[in-house]
């Protein structure tokens, strides 16, 4: 068994080829279906959206301080992240009760999400895994909206969002290393890595994109 740093360092480096890869494939989704700038902001409010779900799931029973904060404080970004893709939208001529992100269905990775129960399975997933994951999708998304000619949605992307989610990796990477120094407690972390990006790479179908989309949209 390795020490903790040393393990959360090699758990980090081991996925970044296939964030790249599963950043690439969503990217190309987005292009696939013919989405707009406005398309992909809404799917973004629906990850916010679940964020803030999974973070005040995980948070009762959370028996570490510094993860009940991490949470609590994840909650707070990410309600802030929505008002400010909300207005984005709004510049943007859609209006904010023209559609629900809720109303599409939770993801896949939601349900995922409500079964990690340990401190190590929760930050290896969603704060270190999935966090580091979202940094390569927000500069992807970026440079997307950047080439449909959108560079203030951009550097929403690399300025805010990305901001507030290396601050969210950190702390999860601090927080791992302080409880994965077991074996027990690497396997779980690790398990709970593997799963996730499984998870994620099968929830970035373009199809089910675009019907979360559609379903999102509010009958008139």
């Amino acid at each position: 068994m390795v020490d903790a740093t040393t393990f959360v360092t090699e758990l980090e480096a081991k996925h970044l080829e296939t964030f790249r890869q599963l950043v690439a494939a969503y990217v190309t989704g987005l292009s696939k279906e013919s989405m707009s700038v406005t398309d992909a902001l809404k799917l973004e409010l629906r990850a916010v959206v679940e964020a803030v779900e999974v973070a005040a799931l995980w948070l009762p029973d959370s028996d570490q301080l510094a993860m009940k904060m991490a949470l609590a404080t994840r909650c707070g970004d990410c309600a802030q992240h929505f008002a400010v893709i909300v207005d984005r939208l709004g510049a943007l001529g859609v209006a904010a009760d023209s559609f629900d992100p809720r109303h599409g269905g939770y993801s896949k990775l939601f349900a995922f999400f409500r079964s990690p129960q340990t401190t190590e399975e929760r930050t290896a997933a969603g704060f270190l895994t999935l966090g580091s994951l979202t940094l390569t999708r927000f500069e992807a998304v970026a440079a997307f909206c950047d080439e449909k000619g959108d560079p203030e949605t951009a550097a929403l992307y690399r300025g805010l969002l990305s901001d507030d989610e290396r601050r969210h990796v950190d702390a999860g990477r601090r927080l791992l290393v302080a409880v994965a120094e077991t074996e027990e407690s690497q396997a779980r972390a690790r398990r709970s890595t593997y799963r996730t990006v499984e998870v994620v790479g099968e929830v970035q179908d373009p199809a089910l994109l675009r019907k979360f989309l559609l379903r999102s949209l509010k009958k008139t």
